[in-house]
């Protein structure tokens, strides 16, 4: 355990330095979220306003998906990974007396939680100074801030987990352009990030709570705006830890799977 700490730390510490890269961010989730509020108040404007999703929740909805956009976008590459099993280093990483699995997970959790901290300050500063109708909002309830904390903890843990599938998937196709734009592109159209779900259709919406995706983010932002029952939100909090449960799971056989079947070239 202490080595995954240590292991976290590094990377955590390591990733901060990239404060050119965060700070533009910064400027582009605060763009982007000025961007689709306008957006969608217009859709509003014309009288399409979903019974369990004002307009005022929606605002928030958007400003938690610009302020969480690091922390739960659906494929972050890492360079160092990628090479590691497609120029067949992963060998060195082999002999280290670490789980190669639990490697992975801090490796990429840290780097996901330090360049969330560099922008989200600044961009929830952004989201709730913003005049009436544009800012972000307070939590319904006590318990429903309490019951997202618990969901963006645990959805930030599924993303890293569907990630690693991503992962183990390369061994196979030793490419990982295919394999990543695929999942990006299922993940952002149901998870919310493209069109929040509450203003998808009702077929649409029961398609998505058979998926893993809408359990990343889009429970935890439903969950603080209670466009969604407190209760299902607990009951749904219950689906979530499931995913998480059966990513980690079969993440880690399939990476021993394809370790034991690993073939490494040298000269």
């Amino acid at each position: 355990m202490r080595a995954y700490k240590s292991l976290f730390k590094i990377r955590f510490i390591n990733t901060l330095q990239y404060r050119t890269a965060a700070f533009a961010g910064i400027l582009t989730q605060f763009a982007f979220g000025l961007l689709y509020i306008l957006l969608f108040r217009a859709f509003y404007a014309q009288g399409n306003v979903p019974e369990n999703f004002t307009i005022d929740q929606m605002t928030s909805y958007i400003w938690l998906q610009q302020i969480f956009f690091v922390l739960f976008y659906m494929v972050d590459k890492n360079p160092l990974m990628i090479n590691q099993i497609e120029q067949g280093n992963i060998c060195y990483e082999m002999v280290r007396p670490m789980n190669l699995y639990g490697n992975w997970f801090c490796t990429l959790y840290a780097e996901r939680i330090s360049k969330t901290a560099l922008r989200f300050v600044p961009v929830l500063i952004l989201a709730i100074i913003l005049p009436g109708g544009f800012g972000l909002g307070a939590p319904a309830s006590a318990l429903n801030f309490l019951l997202f904390l618990v969901n963006l903890i645990i959805g930030s843990l599924l993303i890293i987990s569907i990630n690693i599938i991503a992962y183990c998937l390369m061994f196979h196709t030793m490419s990982s352009i295919g394999i990543f734009s695929i999942i990006a592109t299922l993940g952002a159209l149901f998870n919310g990030s493209m069109i929040p779900l509450p203003l998808t259709p009702t077929w649409f919406q029961a398609l998505v709570n058979f998926l893993p995706f809408r359990y990343v983010n889009d429970l935890t932002f439903q969950t603080y705006v209670s466009s969604i029952p407190l209760i299902d939100s607990l009951l749904q909090t219950g689906i979530q830890v499931a995913w998480l449960l059966f990513f980690v799971l079969v993440g880690n056989l399939w990476l021993k799977r394809n370790l034991k079947k690993v073939e490494v070239q040298g000269g």
